[in-house]
C-alpha cells in the first residue's frame, strides 16, 4: 500500500496528539506501578502521579481544541482531529478513575485478577504510541492498519479476560460486597481497553480518507 500525506502541514496538531498519545502511556504504566505497590504511601504517591497526567491531558486537550477553533486550515478534518484527541484524552482520564475506585473500596496489595486487565492496557498503551507516531510521520498505511489490527486483537483479549474475571467472581461463592466492588473495578479497566479500541478506529478512518 501507498504512503499517505495529510496537505497541508499543520505541525501542532500533530504535536498535541502525540503529547496526547504519550500521557496515556505514562499513565498506564502509573497504573501498572499502582496495582504493584509495596505499601500506602507507594500508592499515594503513585495516585497523584496518574492525577498529575491526567491533569497535563486535560490542558493539552483545552489547547487542541481551541487550535481547532481558531485555524481556518487543519491537516485533516478537524472532526476526525477532535475525536482522535479525545479517545486518547479519556485513557488517563478512565486510569485516574480507576485509581480512586480502588482507593475508595480499600482494595489495596496487587489483586491477580486486577493485574490481567492492566498487563493488556500496558500493552495498548506501547501500540498506540506507534501507530500514533506512524500516522503523524505518514508512514507507510499499511503500518499503521497492522498497529490497528493489533489493537483489535488486545481489545479482543480484553473481552476474554472480563468474561473470565466475572465467571471466576460468581463461580468462588465471594461475599457479596466484594464481589460487587470487584466488578466495578473490572468494569472500568474494561472501559479503559475500549479506549485504545475506539482510538484505533478513528486512526483507521484517517487512513482510509487520506490513503
Amino acid at each position: 500500500m501507498q504512503a499517505f500525506s495529510f496537505l497541508p502541514k499543520q505541525e501542532k496538531f500533530y504535536t498535541y496528539l502525540t503529547e496526547l498519545s504519550a500521557k496515556a502511556d505514562v499513565c498506564a504504566h502509573h497504573l501498572k506501578s499502582y496495582i504493584e505497590a509495596p505499601d500506602t504511601a507507594a500508592r499515594t504517591r503513585i495516585s497523584r502521579e496518574i492525577a498529575d497526567c491526567r491533569a497535563q491531558s486535560k490542558k493539552i486537550m483545552s489547547d487542541l481544541t481551541g487550535e481547532l477553533c481558531r485555524s481556518f486550515i487543519t491537516p485533516f478534518d478537524r472532526e476526525d482531529i477532535q475525536h482522535f484527541a479525545q479517545c486518547l484524552y479519556r485513557i488517563p482520564k478512565m486510569i485516574e478513575k480507576s485509581t480512586q475506585r480502588m482507593e475508595l473500596h480499600g482494595l489495596k496489595g496487587a489483586p491477580a485478577d486486577f493485574l490481567r486487565q492492566i498487563v493488556l492496557i500496558v500493552d495498548e498503551a506501547e501500540v498506540m504510541e506507534g501507530m500514533v507516531s506512524d500516522l503523524i510521520n505518514r508512514r507507510n498505511t499499511q503500518q499503521v492498519v497492522q498497529k490497528v489490527s493489533r489493537l483489535h486483537e488486545l481489545e479482543q483479549k480484553g473481552d476474554d479476560i472480563f468474561q473470565d474475571l466475572l465467571s471466576g467472581l460468581f463461580a468462588e461463592g465471594r461475599d457479596v460486597k466484594d464481589l460487587l466492588l470487584r466488578k466495578d473495578i473490572y468494569d472500568l479497566l474494561e472501559k479503559v481497553i475500549d479506549c485504545y479500541r475506539d482510538a484505533a478506529a478513528v486512526t483507521l478512518q484517517i487512513v482510509l480518507k487520506y490513503s
